[in-house]
């Protein structure tokens, strides 16, 4: 007996959760490959009857106990991932299992109606935590886990299979299930967050906080494949003699030049294109930028005010130097089925040419079938 009930309240938990672990991994295997929902359901549904089985004869060599042939698919459907896979496997599972036991002689085939309410009342419970209950995700699965130990309880006690075991089972053992779960998710909810933020990492400047290459490529690679884009406009921008700047004030100062251009740009950028503008640092004192949906002439008109915003008026270091600058920038149209670098190198080629006859101007190229510029002063 002792066995039995060590079996209860901490084998199958823990069977159950490395079910889970198993089953959440498997899939986003799944995911990564998989583009067909219909194969995509048809495989879950078939690993996941699989594990049943498995569980059913687990349970029934330690127990003779239904409890936990519920928890994987109520864990399951609070992720919220193919959400109508697991709503149709929560309902068929009290009535399949039920029948499993009736065929094998456990149970009676004249409590199918006493199936077929424990099968409404999980999905009538768990569609109500769902989509009406504000609470925290997991409050809402434990009120689920724990209606599923007092309808087990009931259940049992209507088909008089009550026992000690049975009732361990549903009261320990959903209860340790609940604490290893508990820590399962905070693990995975902490390893999510670590890699959102390396992600984020990854995409991000160190010292201005703008996007850079890496992130330029994947906008690109998303915005290229939208059907409501209809134009891309990307811009190369350079800091006039910026080495100059370091070697008179020092790098702290250029950093502080920097920041203090990026952030100026970026407002702009997104005060005039709201939803369409973007910016980049490719490192050193090289920016980009990228306009949707925006005629070039109008993004010319918001580069030349940045321009002369900063003829007018110098950058102020917090040792109070007065910084003043300019930039040399390029203009030009992303092409249908153009691959990234080679946009970039063209941007880059005109940049160059701004930079090697006088520096201070801005450059649009002939895909527009329009140029404009600053003349050279």
């Amino acid at each position: 007996m002792a066995i039995k009930i060590f079996n209860a309240i901490v084998y199958l938990p823990i069977i159950v959760i490395f079910m889970i672990i198993g089953q959440i991994y498997f899939e986003s295997y799944l995911d990564s490959f998989s583009r067909y929902n219909s194969i995509l359901a048809i495989i879950i549904s078939i690993t996941y009857f699989i594990q049943e089985l498995c569980l059913l004869q687990i349970s029934f060599l330690n127990l003779t106990d239904l409890t936990f042939t519920m928890v994987l698919p109520i864990t399951m459907l609070f992720r919220k991932k193919h959400s109508a896979i697991w709503w149709g496997l929560l309902a068929a599972t009290p009535l399949l299992s039920s029948l499993y036991t009736a065929i094998i002689g456990i149970n009676s085939f004249s409590n199918w109606w006493i199936w077929v309410l424990k099968s409404i009342f999980f999905v009538t419970i768990c569609w109500i935590l769902i989509k009406y209950v504000k609470l925290s995700i997991f409050t809402r699965y434990t009120m689920a886990i724990i209606s599923l130990g007092i309808v087990d309880l009931l259940t049992q006690a209507i088909e008089g299979r009550l026992q000690a075991i049975s009732v361990s089972a549903a009261t320990l053992g959903l209860a340790i299930f609940l604490i290893l779960e508990k820590n399962r998710y905070a693990i995975e909810n902490k390893n999510k967050q670590k890699i959102k933020l390396l992600r984020k990492e990854s995409v991000r400047d160190d010292l201005t906080g703008l996007l850079n290459y890496r992130a330029l490529s994947q906008e690109i690679s998303g915005l290229a494949k939208r059907q409501d884009i209809h134009n891309i406009c990307i811009g190369a921008l350079d800091i006039d003699h910026f080495k100059s700047i370091n070697d008179r004030y020092g790098h702290f100062a250029g950093n502080e030049v920097l920041n203090t251009f990026s952030t100026t740009l970026r407002k702009r950028i997104h005060a005039a294109f709201p939803g369409h503008g973007y910016v980049y640092r490719f490192g050193g004192e090289e920016f980009s930028i990228v306009v949707t949906n925006y005629p070039i002439t109008e993004i010319h008109t918001v580069l030349q005010d940045v321009e002369d915003f900063f003829n007018q008026q110098p950058i102020v270091t917090s040792e109070g130097m007065k910084i003043r600058i300019s930039f040399s920038a390029s203009l030009t149209n992303h092409l249908n089925g153009e691959i990234l670098d080679d946009t970039l190198k063209r941007a880059d080629r005109m940049l160059y040419s701004v930079k090697n006859n006088g520096r201070g101007w801005i450059v649009t190229d002939h895909y527009h079938k329009q140029s404009s510029s600053k003349d050279k002063e």
